[in-house]
């Protein structure tokens, strides 16, 4: 049987007549899967896991001996083993789970386990033949409402690849974090700015582009380390589909159809986002192409996390011009539905799921995750007219209140701090029961991460703001890195880690900032 002549790195799985160079595989996924003999590793772009329950977790790998070479294809259907063990060594394995990795998704592989232990770490790898992916750890959560005295967790956002190196990411996963948060821009989908190195497509609008993007990041060994050393909670912002988007809303090619060929667009980044990350099942499109991804996390009696999804249901943007998909600075005098309270930026079902489920017992800390600014940032135009800049929350206002509402209700049973992204900067700030009344109660503080690489030239800017936005306490928009947060029942210690630049691998990581949050006090302390 003769080999197709396009350059490939296995044996066809269906071509079984060359017995000798096939490796027949001890299990069975499926009665069509084969185990083709890779002679290339299958396994470039590392492991995850994800989604972390008192039981299990979702594991996560995808066989890729070319990732890189957009028209190198697996055929067919492959048997894959996940081996889970409570040591490192795998000497104590507990569980082998079997998939069949299909063309149609890339040949990516998503395991969910249960009926695991509670609070304990576990280690796994992936087995196709005699290959073997690198070893990952990853945890089970605390039972609902176990007692628990501490948990470190970490968030990152904004990894822009051509702009930096991933420097951030491998610091993370020194700190040895029990969950790591990734709270947007995981990919940026367009080539812009001064850089240290090239993505392989200008912009993303096919699924080969964004399958390209997604795995020249996951080639990243700073990025493969912060997978591996602990389980991932996940929301996104605008990037990893279009600059600004909004719902089915967003940008296109000149000459193309907003209505007809952004969803196609979003479709393709959807698909690739979910090939990429270790995403439950659930999150898969339902009948209009969209993907749940918004949730909740809890951890024992200590703290839950509540994961908010602030793209694919929002209304669009106020007064937006005509033939323009990305945001602007409205004027808030002219502009009425800045304020028209019908407008969304989570959509109805996931409000619901929010004030069901947001700082309730018996948790002693609650986290609200959620891409960008919480709270509000007034500005003003050239002319000094007031405006709010309508991609973040300043241009849902009213959907934000019923947040807010929500935290004053509940605030004397729960604790609950804001963490953000999408800034390029870092950010203290307190979240007010009324912003347009500066003296009104402190409900909440917010924290927001900086970038793990996207530049961001505001500093000056942003500081002038602050006399109009008594609430923001801090910003600085000129380091780089990542948030991480060691909290105990009463009081949580904020590190904001930096480096000087993402532009060296020798440059090293430090507490730009410190703070400290004490449980029931809705105001913020410099540690």
């Amino acid at each position: 049987m003769s080999i197709d002549p396009k350059r490939r790195l296995f044996l066809n799985a269906w071509a079984m007549g060359a017995a000798a160079a096939s490796i027949s595989s001890p299990w069975r996924g499926s009665a069509f899967a084969q185990t083709p003999k890779f002679i290339s590793d299958p396994f470039t772009l590392g492991v995850a896991s994800g989604d972390p329950t008192q039981d299990g977790f979702v594991l996560w790998t995808r066989l890729a001996p070319e990732p890189l070479d957009p028209d190198f294809v697996i055929e067919g259907l492959v048997d894959v083993m996940c081996e889970i063990s409570e040591d490192e060594a795998l000497t104590k394995i507990v569980r082998r789970e079997f998939a069949v990795a299909r063309p149609d998704n890339a040949h990516a592989i998503h395991v969910e386990v249960s009926g695991l232990k509670p609070n304990r770490p576990y280690f796994y790898r992936f087995r196709v033949g005699l290959a073997t992916s690198p070893i990952g750890r990853t945890r089970t959560t605390p039972e609902f409402g176990a007692p628990l005295n501490k948990l470190r967790f970490a968030w990152h956002s904004c990894s822009h690849y051509e702009q930096g190196l991933f420097t951030a990411y491998g610091d993370l996963a020194k700190q040895n974090p029990d969950v790591i948060l990734s709270l947007g821009d995981y990919i940026y989908e367009v080539s812009w700015g001064a850089g240290v190195r090239r993505m392989p497509v200008e912009e993303a609008y096919s699924l080969k582009d964004y399958r390209l993007i997604h795995s020249v990041h996951k080639l990243d060994m700073d990025l493969q380390a912060a997978h591996a050393v602990a389980p991932w909670l996940y929301i996104w912002d605008d990037h990893e589909v279009a600059n600004d988007y909004q719902g089915n809303f967003g940008k296109i090619l000149p000459g193309q159809s907003v209505e007809t060929d952004f969803p196609i667009r979003k479709y393709n980044a959807y698909k690739a986002f979910f090939e990429h990350q270790p995403l439950r099942a659930r999150s898969r499109f339902d009948a209009i192409n969209r993907m749940r991804i918004y949730g909740q996390s809890g951890w024992g009696d200590l703290l839950d996390f509540t994961l908010l999804d602030t793209r694919q249901y929002r209304s669009k943007g106020a007064c937006l011009p005509p033939d323009r998909q990305e945001a602007v600075n409205a004027s808030r005098v002219s502009c009425a539905e800045l304020q028209d309270s019908s407008r969304t930026i989570l959509g109805t079902r996931q409000e619901r799921f929010v004030n069901d489920n947001f700082m309730r017992a018996p948790f002693k800390w609650s986290v609200l995750v959620q891409p960008t600014l919480f709270s509000t940032l007034f500005q003003k135009s050239d002319k000094g007219d007031p405006t709010a800049y309508t991609d973040g929350w300043s241009g849902y206002e009213p959907a934000r209140q019923k947040i807010i509402d929500l935290m004053v209700r509940r605030r004397r049973e729960v604790s609950s701090v804001v963490i953000g992204g999408d800034m390029h900067g870092f950010w203290a700030s307190d979240v007010k029961q009324d912003y347009s009344r500066p003296e009104s109660d402190t409900v909440a503080v917010e924290f927001v991460g900086g970038s793990i690489t996207s530049q961001s030239f505001n500093y000056e800017r942003w500081n002038r703001l602050f006399p109009d936005n008594p609430h923001l306490k801090w910003q600085d928009d000129r380091v780089r890195g990542y948030g991480l947060i060691d909290v105990d029942p009463q009081r949580m210690d904020v590190r904001l880690m930096s480096t000087p630049t993402t532009w060296r691998r020798d440059q090293p990581f430090s507490p730009l900032k410190r703070f400290v949050v004490e449980r029931g006090k809705a105001y913020i302390n410099d540690a």
